[in-house]
């Protein structure tokens, strides 16, 4: 079986998956694609909008879907919704074609970035109503503690400082696949 070349990020809603994948897919000059945005522009609907008018299990049904059509290009780095893993699918596709990356963010730097969103299904009540910050807190610990064993299946694990800026990330990712497959990412400068 050939190595493993693609890269696929992993994390909680607001861990900066997008942000660094961005940069990352740049320094390694590759492709990047954001599954959540992949999915809103051919649905031609928001990621909210269709939790709202067709539920979680069509969201996640949609995830399966585009990520099958695009992780077989091995050139590529995939950021992933915080919840894609949940699914036993998605998990074996990921760990079949790519090498998956969890970026480990501290509760509380979590806190701070989503309580300034409004636009995160998982992040309101079920009346449809965000979250205060008590209920959002409750909400984060439930949903980390649900999805933790699924991100603990990745094969490098990037704890990110709350003091880390983007680029930082970046760099201690291609520092850890470097020592992961050195062969298929040489250390750069």
């Amino acid at each position: 079986m050939n190595q493993k070349e693609g890269i696929v990020l992993t994390g909680f809603m607001g861990s900066g998956k997008s942000a660094v994948g961005r940069i990352l897919a740049n320094r390694l000059s590759r492709s990047f694609i954001d599954l959540d945005h992949l999915i809103e522009k051919h649905e031609k609907m928001s990621i909210s909008n269709i939790f709202a008018e067709h539920g979680e299990a069509c969201f996640r049904k949609l995830e399966l879907e585009y990520l099958q059509k695009v992780i077989v290009a091995d050139s590529c780095v995939i950021a992933l919704g915080g919840g894609a893993l949940q699914q036993q699918e998605v998990m074996n596709l990921v760990q079949h074609h790519a090498i998956l990356i969890y970026l480990k963010v501290p509760e509380e730097t979590l806190l701070n970035r989503l309580k300034k969103d409004k636009k995160r299904p998982m992040l309101r009540d079920s009346q449809g109503h965000l979250l205060d910050e008590t209920g959002l807190r409750n909400k984060i610990r439930s949903l980390i503690r649900k999805r933790e064993p699924c991100y603990q299946k990745a094969d490098i694990t990037v704890s990110v400082k709350p003091h880390w800026m983007i680029h930082e990330t970046a760099n201690e990712i291609a520092r850890s696949l470097h020592h992961h497959a050195p062969t298929a990412f040489p250390e750069n400068d």
